[in-house]
């Protein structure tokens, strides 16, 4: 299959829109949606048959060609509906293990919601919610391991990681770090919110404790589907969000049913995995990996800026950053994506870092360079307005 626009009718994007922001929410392709309304038209023909009978058996289906595409073991995983939520889930299930003065730490590359929770738990527990920087630019992965190594001390209960960071797009050297808080008997979440569809994943080699991450960005299932794994020794700790019939059951049995929800997301993951492999694992990341690299390239070219990143250490993302100085408050970033899309047609996310405002840019195989030449005209014609 040839990438680029040709592909692009493959899903229902606008064509006004130059779409950059694959990485906030995905694009779901039509096969997996018209996919999706099949299950949800199976459903509402016979609800009670359909959860009583072909709920379990679409279920095991998921899981099992999830667990293959990630290389996990079946028993290890549940579906959830997003990262955030496999987060909380971990987190609220954790407070138990937390004490007045313990602590729990993340760079500050974390994603927002995820900050959220870290307070809302400390305040419950009396622990300690701790970011640390890590700067931008970062020199090389070493320089990660060195400086979170240097964080932890014998307080360090919990850290939480970014496999890819959501502002910056950096792909943390989650391996190293992981050994590390292992030896020190540190508790290990790792936040893959990008990582399912963008690398290759193992999880059963990993080594953390547990490990969420959303299938609806690059792995093409529609919104509302998310995996939770977690490592035997702790599944008698976890229990879902909301507990419901099969409190008690058994790790699997409590995720697989929390109250009726709409599981077509769920059960839409054996056409978004067949839609996947037929572009081909290996020929879908290196065209988005060189895409997502001479897209930097040119922007900082033409705009003048510093790359931020190494290309080894990105995947599909790219943040750069924002050539002017203009106020930031917790609506700057907003008011520019509104800006760029009413102006430019252009969708594309701002972030905020260090006081410094940056863009991430996003590759899929639906996009070609012209795409960021758009953007290069674009942003200079705001620079040239903003100055």
């Amino acid at each position: 299959m040839e990438f680029g626009y040709k592909i692009k009718n493959e899903w229902l994007l606008d064509d006004e829109v130059t779409f950059l922001n694959h990485g906030s929410f995905g694009a779901t392709p039509l096969k997996v949606l018209q996919a999706k309304e099949e299950i949800e038209r199976r459903l509402e023909r016979e609800p009670l048959s359909f959860f009583a009978d072909e709920f379990p058996v679409l279920l095991k289906e998921s899981i099992s060609r999830l667990a293959k595409f990630v290389n996990a073991n079946e028993e290890n995983l549940v579906l959830v509906e997003n990262a955030t939520t496999g987060i909380n889930t971990i987190l609220r299930s954790l407070e138990k293990e937390l004490k007045p003065g313990d602590e729990i730490i993340t760079p500050n590359h974390v994603y927002p919601g995820i900050r959220n929770t870290m307070k809302f738990i400390a305040e419950r527990t009396g622990a300690k919610a701790i970011e640390f920087d890590i700067p931008f630019p970062v020199i090389d992965n070493d320089k990660i391991v060195e400086i979170i190594t240097q964080q932890i001390n014998s307080k360090t209960k919990i850290i939480i990681l970014d496999h890819i960071a959501s502002p910056t797009a950096l792909i943390f050297p989650i391996e190293g770090i992981i050994r590390i808080c292992k030896s020190k008997g540190i508790i290990t979440i790792i936040d893959g919110a990008h990582a399912p569809g963008m690398l290759e994943l193992n999880l059963e080699s990993l080594g953390a404790d547990f490990y969420t991450g959303n299938c609806h960005k690059w792995m093409f299932t529609p919104k509302g589907c998310a995996l939770l794994w977690v490592s035997k020794e702790w599944q008698n700790r976890i229990n879902p969000l909301a507990i419901s019939l099969f409190h008690g059951n058994g790790f699997q049995e409590e995720f697989a049913w929390t109250g009726t929800k709409n599981p077509s997301p769920w059960f839409s993951l054996s056409p978004a995995i067949d839609f996947y492999n037929s572009l081909g694992f290996e020929k879908l990341r290196e065209y988005n990996h060189k895409l997502i690299c001479d897209a930097t390239d040119l922007i900082c070219r033409e705009l003048n800026v510093t790359e931020h990143a190494k290309y080894d250490m990105l995947g599909f993302m790219s943040s750069i950053e924002l050539p002017i100085k203009i106020t930031i408050d917790e609506k700057t970033t907003m008011e520019l994506r509104n800006h760029f899309m009413k102006e430019y047609r252009i969708e594309l996310p701002f972030h905020t870092l260090n006081n410094k405002v940056f863009f991430r840019i996003s590759a899929q195989v639906y996009n070609e360079i012209d795409d960021y030449k758009r953007l290069v005209s674009a942003l200079k014609d705001f620079i040239s307005k903003i100055k």
